[in-house]
């Protein structure tokens, strides 16, 4: 099954629902479950839903082999923590897909971890999606500490901030007290 979906943004996602229906035609014999949100074209040959409740997504994303998804985090995460071969196709603020590209930022900081594939070019989702299979995929580990509680930790704590260590793998905090050179020498 693969599962597309783009969240409940007040943006069309009209350019991915129509890449959609082509992919149905072009796989005639797998079930595609799109949640297409606030999006004006809705794929054909499809079983499509506006929105889903959080019972019903997190079923979909359990029984997907394949998450395409725009480039919200919380749904990122979700296909990760699944074990899930997940495209990011991101919203795009030339398509008025959203106010501006951040999610394309988002996405390739997880690519850069390897888990994931992120289809810039809509044209090519039909080919990423046939040979998903070779893509080799890091697996997703979750972070030591996640960022909420690195602030909990920095509100609570009565230690100053710099004598911290406050990196959890994929952020790294630093006291405000340093300057922005500074700050880039500790990379």
């Amino acid at each position: 099954m693969i599962f597309v979906t783009v969240g409940t943004q007040k943006f069309q996602m009209n350019r991915l629902m129509k890449q959609v229906e082509e992919l149905a035609v072009e796989r005639p014999n797998e079930r595609i479950v799109v949640q297409y949100g606030h999006s004006t074209y809705v794929p054909k040959n499809c079983e499509c839903y506006q929105f889903m409740d959080r019972p019903q997504f997190e079923e979909c994303i359990d029984k997907c082999d394949i998450l395409l998804t725009h480039g919200g985090v919380g749904t990122i995460m979700a296909g990760l923590r699944h074990g899930k071969q997940v495209i990011v196709v991101p919203r795009l603020r030339q398509y008025g897909e959203h106010v501006d590209d951040h999610q394309i930022e988002a996405a390739q900081a997880l690519k850069h971890h390897n888990c994931l594939a992120i289809c810039m070019n809509i044209e090519f989702l039909t080919y990423m999606v046939e040979h998903i299979s070779s893509y080799v995929f890091s697996k997703y580990e979750e972070p030591e500490k996640k960022v909420e509680d690195l602030v909990l930790e920095c509100i609570e704590s009565p230690k100053p901030l710099e004598e911290k260590n406050l990196s959890n793998g994929f952020f790294k905090i630093f006291s405000r007290k340093n300057t922005v050179a500074d700050t880039v020498k500790q990379m």
